[in-house]
């Protein structure tokens, strides 16, 4: 899999946050979301540009917020932590 497509790394930095390997998550993203719309729907913005898009969905207790802008950024926070302090991890 592509380690820079959007989808990927949501399960790398779940999995970093649970301190697992990413085949070892359960249930598996494409429980919450459909991996291949995710990705085709933030790419087709960065494509486009017609400005942003932002996603938000739950992925075990975590809260995943991407947003589409100059650069894609993931934040992955806790479901009770503030959403003022998300952990970002910015396109490679």
């Amino acid at each position: 899999m592509d380690s820079h497509v959007p989808s990927y790394r949501v399960v790398e930095t779940v999995a970093q946050k649970e301190g697992v390997s990413p085949t070892d998550l359960s249930p598996p993203l494409f429980s919450v979301v459909d991996p291949d719309a995710l990705d085709a729907l933030v790419q087709a913005d960065a494509d486009s540009n017609t400005g942003e898009v932002e996603i938000e969905f739950t992925y075990l207790d975590y809260v995943v917020q991407i947003q589409n802008g100059p650069t894609v950024s993931i934040s992955v926070r806790d479901g009770d932590a503030s959403a003022d302090n998300p952990e970002s991890v910015p396109e490679r």
